[in-house]
């Protein structure tokens, strides 16, 4: 998959609702970004212990123009699945995977 196919994809889904917003009072012409690969940390916890194993994603969406903070709107690498995604602990290298949401605007709506 290129930036393009991930792009058109996310805009096939906005459709006609480029007007919609969700808690956060997200702008989606302003938040959308040119699709780029980056690594996020999948991160599980299983008897109090932490275990993380890192993703490759496609960032899709970064909720504050400027400095990138808050919620990242990332895709499955090969798949057209969302997620969000947030900074972690402050020693955490990459960003952290919060969830898979299913397709843009429910992971969008669920910011």
């Amino acid at each position: 998959m290129q930036p393009c196919d991930v792009r058109k994809l996310v805009e096939g889904t906005i459709g006609d609702n480029w007007a919609s917003t969700n808690h956060h009072q997200v702008n989606l012409r302003r938040a959308l970004v040119q699709p780029r690969k980056i690594t996020v940390i999948e991160r599980t916890v299983t008897n109090g212990k932490f275990r993380d194993r890192t993703v490759a994603v496609w960032l899709v969406l970064i909720e504050h123009a400027g400095p990138e903070e808050g919620y990242r709107i990332v895709m499955k690498e090969n798949e057209p699945v969302f997620g969000l995604a947030s900074e972690g602990f402050p020693e955490d290298e990459y960003l952290v995977l919060c969830g898979w949401y299913g397709d843009f605007m429910t992971t969008f709506q669920g910011m």
